[in-house]
């Protein structure tokens, strides 16, 4: 397995990532196009690529899914040996996830890495279980891995990657939840405002869900004109 080094945005030909979300596109395409081209993508794994059906998806994307796939099996991996080494690569397999996500988002790499590892492990799992979903198409009514997804059809899929079965309806997740604030909430936790929930990603106002009709799951932040009527809440509490 082939894992990409903590500096790989260092690349000097890439433009500065902080700025407008274009800046921040136009930098994690430029991550993408050099991590293709040295051929370090950790497996071979692809989504349903909602490019197939038109839609536009993340630009980090394709190494985001690659790497969380990796971790899980990683994790997996670890949970039949308890292999040590195991261990040691899902613990870099996450920490490239986080830092693929935070370079899309435009937060810092090490930030998220940590708010990743200071979270409890089941919330990692669901973390990284919605990662290796980015750019699937949404479908309505629909919770199906490489298929599609509605905003609630993600995070019961997350979740119960992480053993935590979780209604399919997100104003009832997030009632069923243990309610917190911003400060006390982390990467995993639901957030939700009425008519849609998403998952946090611990950092921010970064999230990770299925938008809407036309578009797929995706790496986001929250609306700013919903990030003061938010509700954060513990799904396994």
């Amino acid at each position: 397995m082939t894992h990409i080094s903590p500096a790989f945005n260092a690349t000097p030909s890439c433009p500065n990532q902080s700025g407008t979300r274009r800046a921040r596109r136009a930098f994690a395409a430029c991550v993408v196009g050099a991590a293709l081209c040295v051929g370090v993508l950790a497996g071979g794994a692809t989504t349903a690529s909602a490019a197939q059906g038109g839609l536009e998806t993340n630009a980090m994307a394709p190494v985001v899914t690659s790497s969380a796939r990796a971790a899980l099996a990683d994790y997996d991996e670890w949970l039949a040996s308890e292999s040590p080494a195991a261990y040691r690569s899902y613990v870099r397999m996450r920490a490239q996830t986080a830092q693929y996500a935070a370079t899309e988002l435009g937060y810092p790499q090490k930030e998220m890495a940590s708010a990743w590892a200071a979270a409890p492990v089941g919330h990692q799992l669901a973390v990284l279980a919605a990662m290796t979903q980015v750019g699937v198409p949404y479908r309505k009514n629909t919770s199906e891995e490489g298929v599609g997804f509605d905003c609630s059809g993600l995070t019961t899929y997350a979740w119960s990657k992480a053993g935590v079965q979780l209604v399919r309806q997100s104003g009832q997740q997030i009632n069923n939840a243990l309610p917190l604030d911003r400060s006390t909430a982390r990467a995993g936790d639901l957030v939700q405002y009425p008519g849609h929930v998403m998952m946090y990603l611990g950092v921010g106002d970064a999230v990770v869900h299925s938008v809407q009709s036309g578009r797929t799951v995706e790496l986001d932040t929250i609306s700013s004109r919903r990030v003061n009527s938010v509700r954060f809440g513990d799904p396994t509490a």
